[in-house]
């Protein structure tokens, strides 16, 4: 018996092993550390009122932080709200674009991994269907061979 059987699942197990991998690290972007603070998030920054207010989110749509600068101080409330209202939301969008992109991009590579899959898995087949054959040949050889005709 050829190694063609041993070749083939161990590529069809690498190809499942990698998939597994490219997953997994796909969910663990959209987590939060154990302690609340974001791990390997994506992460956007808005502005508004000439960048004097800036806001940070991070994946999975939370803000992070809020920066006003002490000049605005002597800002009626209703306009600071509103810059701070600009500056999140001018975050949060520039974050959809962004998870977006590496939603698309995380996508592409994992349906260029799943590519072979198809390919793998015949070539496994065909190979497994190979030494059955081959196993029944042997065995109604050995029983010929034990029980002449």
């Amino acid at each position: 018996m050829t190694n063609d059987a041993f070749s083939a699942a161990a590529s069809l197990d690498e190809l499942l092993t990698r998939t597994q991998q490219a997953l997994a690290a796909m969910r663990s972007r959209s987590c939060v550390l154990a302690d609340g603070e974001p791990g390997e998030l994506l992460r956007a920054e808005g502005a508004a009122a000439g960048g004097r207010v800036r806001a940070v989110a991070v994946q999975g749509g939370r803000l992070h932080s809020v920066v006003v600068d002490p000049e605005l101080a002597g800002v009626s409330l209703d306009v600071l709200c509103g810059h701070l209202v600009d500056a999140v939301n001018d975050a949060l969008s520039e974050l959809d674009a962004r998870v977006g992109d590496s939603a698309r991009a995380d996508t592409d590579a994992l349906a260029a991994r799943l590519g072979g899959l198809p390919d793998q898995a015949e070539l496994f087949s065909r190979t497994m269907h190979e030494v059955a054959a081959r196993i029944r040949r042997d065995r109604d050889a050995v029983t010929r061979a034990a029980h002449p005709a």
